[in-house]
């Protein structure tokens, strides 16, 4: 018990089974290391503390997400109150970042449902911590509220905790932080619709763009149109993205020139853009095993902007249709069930 509520942390067998080979598997291989997909970049003390410094930097936007999040709530909640045969909801967290949007949706969602329980599932140790030390402590949320851990990848995780006490609840699973546009999408969501029980539902949120259909080329789109990709443009931005080789190597963010392209190679959604942010010059030596790297190019990052219409229509094809959406400036907040 803690501050009154029941808290439990598991480790996902799965995640035991993947990573119990030596540290050099990966921390001594770049190419298993550093994946676009920030598969690594969380993982890890430092990993995780350059996330945060993201989330802190204004020109970020993460403060703006939390306000259009709260924008979102009540239009969410009376979705959610149409389609529920009952009050009680519990909810999951695929990927809490810091706790702070699932802070929101549960404190939102309080006034009108019975929540038992909040379940958050990430590989970082120290954000999975972070997250629930903040839901124990928040404010107005129920004081009877459950929250578990489960550290695990929340593309292979295994196990979840057993349902709360009492009549079948459907579940709230949560894909925030724009992590559906990290990964080739209908990996990602195949892998979310394995681990939802028939009346469960999915809220994504999704960055968004405005130019419509692009073009098939994309070269010179940058020049017309990089400005207004500042948020990702940042010095936080570009040590978070370096983070998994700040680790492994010798080298520092400064040692390299971190750039990003615009391309589509990294999604299936028509007319989404990828922005693949890499380095260039890079000459190290990796902790582990003392090998010398040098690299003219390594991709670290990718982040994928939405047409809204498009990506509708795309999920809707992928079987996970869309019951509701809301669109705010440059994010949208997207409920599907499986069909």
């Amino acid at each position: 018990m803690v501050n009154g509520r029941r808290v439990s942390l598991a480790v996902d067998p799965q995640l035991v089974e993947t990573t119990t080979g030596p540290p050099s598997d990966v921390y001594g291989n770049i190419d298993a290391l550093v994946r676009p997909d920030l598969r690594h970049h969380y993982a890890t003390p430092l990993g995780a503390q350059r996330w945060l410094d993201v989330c802190a930097d204004p020109g970020y936007g993460h403060a703006s997400l939390l306000e259009k999040v709260d924008r979102a709530l009540p239009s969410l909640a009376d979705a959610l109150s149409g389609e529920a045969t009952h009050d009680r909801l519990e909810l999951t967290s695929l990927g809490p970042g810091d706790g702070s949007v699932d802070e929101r949706i549960l404190r939102g969602l309080a006034c009108g449902f019975d929540i038992p329980s909040y379940c958050a599932v990430d590989s970082s140790l120290e954000l999975l911590l972070r997250s629930l030390r903040r839901i124990v402590h928040a404010e107005g949320l129920p004081a009877s509220l459950a929250v578990h851990g489960v550290l695990g990848d929340i593309r292979a995780v295994t196990e979840m905790p057993q349902p709360a006490p009492g009549p079948p609840t459907p579940r709230l699973l949560v894909l925030t932080g724009f992590t559906l546009g990290n990964y080739p999408e209908m990996g990602l969501l195949s892998s979310v619709r394995a681990l939802m029980e028939p009346g469960d539902q999915l809220l994504l949120d999704a960055r968004l763009h405005a130019f419509g259909k692009l073009p098939r080329d994309l070269s010179g789109f940058r020049a017309s149109n990089g400005q207004i990709f500042g948020s990702y443009d940042l010095p936080s931005v570009r040590r978070f993205v370096f983070g998994p080789l700040e680790v492994a190597t010798t080298a520092v963010v400064d040692d390299v020139t971190v750039d990003f392209d615009m391309t589509r190679s990294v999604t299936e959604v028509p007319n989404a853009l990828n922005l693949l942010i890499h380095c260039r010059g890079l000459d190290a030596v990796v902790r582990l095993t003392g090998e010398r790297i040098v690299r003219d190019r390594l991709d670290l990052a990718v982040t994928t902007l939405y047409s809204l219409p498009d990506l509708l229509i795309w999920l809707d094809q992928a079987g996970l249709p869309a019951t509701w959406h809301h669109a705010d400036g440059d994010v949208a907040f997207i409920l599907v069930r499986a069909a």
